[in-house]
């Protein structure tokens, strides 16, 4: 059975994906590594948009379309990793709804992950911090995590 590489990154921030995208494909290359781009839309209480709650108006907003964020998710996922990807190397995509470091083990356990590769830090953070996410994998995943410092 061929490695599986997953490479989870925050669509939001830049600095998830620009290293750690390109170093898992670098590492599937070699080695013909399946590779999965993931992305987790984190939980938001449905209905709620914080405009109405900081002026005390309990109603909110329209539902919340988590279907219309996965799919929009799994579309940019698709640009990102067709950018990074050499040719003739595919990956599949996977966007999840939830709490992200929860999602990301879920998924590596589904596949199941040989190695994850993901970024350090998110811009708002020292540089010499691992995020929350990142650390709460990299103790809890049953497989190798590479961390790619910016």
């Amino acid at each position: 059975m061929a490695d599986q590489l997953l490479i989870p990154i925050d669509l939001v921030h830049e600095s998830s994906w620009h290293k750690a995208v390109p170093q898992g494909f670098a590492l599937a290359s070699p080695t013909g590594a399946n590779v999965t781009v993931m992305t987790v839309v984190p939980e938001m209480i449905a209905g709620l948009d914080w405009r109405y709650s900081i002026r005390g108006e309990t109603g909110g907003s329209e539902d919340l379309k988590i279907e219309d964020l996965l799919r929009d998710a799994r579309t940019r996922l698709e640009q990102i990793g067709t950018s990074h990807a050499p040719e003739g190397i595919g990956f599949d995509v996977i966007a999840r709804y939830g709490t992200v470091y929860e999602e990301i083990l879920n998924v590596a356990d589904e596949l199941p992950a040989t190695q994850i590769v993901m970024a350090a830090t998110r811009p708002s953070l020292s540089d010499y911090l691992i995020g929350p996410n990142t650390a709460r994998v990299v103790r809890h995943a049953k497989c190798s995590v590479q961390v790619v410092r910016d």
